[in-house]
């Protein structure tokens, strides 16, 4: 194992394991207000001794014909590494979505195949004094004016179905108009108060 090896694997380490942590104190870099409230020092200590003591464990196993305090000099770092990846893996799962069927890539996916739909969660309630009929007519007739239709899912709300419906609001707002909604919410007010709809 040369010395270039070793220092190259302790330096991509160290930039793997800054990249996995700043990923992940900040909501995969959406939000660095929240930076200093989820430091935890004994956290940050607790995952450093696990780490290395995994780079000690690998040191065991891996380039058995080096000495031991040779193969910890890169079994460490390949620690640190491994460990990195693995958590930059899981905050962009879950930043995405990735683990629900709804996430940021089939919103891209169905945008570009023209299904354009808002996901509905949740106990859905009738409008004070709008008849139910009305209103569900109302309601389709403005998302089918502004290029979508709505979907209503149940009671579970999922992260990933709140990346869904934010991508396809962004798409809506690029199509629409940022004021795309108070439009709407205009015309659907219209058209329960007509006596057009039954």
């Amino acid at each position: 194992m040369t010395q270039r090896l070793k220092i190259t694997g302790t330096i991509l380490a160290a930039i793997f394991f800054m990249l996995a942590f700043i990923l992940d104190i900040t909501y995969f870099g959406q939000d660095w207000s929240i930076v200093w409230k989820s430091i935890s020092i004994t956290s940050i200590l607790l995952i450093l001794a696990i780490i290395i003591v995994t780079g000690l464990f690998l040191g065991f196993l891996l380039f058995r014909k080096k000495q031991y305090k040779q193969r910890i000099l890169v079994t460490i770092p390949i620690a640190f590494i491994l460990f990195s990846l693995a958590d930059i893996s899981k905050v962009a799962i879950s930043f995405y979505g990735l683990d629900d069927e709804y996430n940021y890539f089939s919103a891209r996916r169905d945008i570009k195949n023209g299904k354009v739909q808002i996901l509905e969660t949740g106990l859905i309630l009738p409008t004070p004094n709008v008849d139910w009929d009305k209103q569900q007519a109302a309601e389709e007739i403005a998302a089918n004016h502004f290029g979508y239709k709505t979907v209503y899912l149940g009671c579970t709300v999922t992260h990933g179905i709140d990346v869904y419906n934010s991508v396809m609001e962004d798409y809506l707002n690029e199509v629409n108009g940022d004021d795309w909604r108070v439009k709407q919410r205009l015309m659907f007010d219209s058209l329960t108060s007509s006596n057009k709809l039954k």
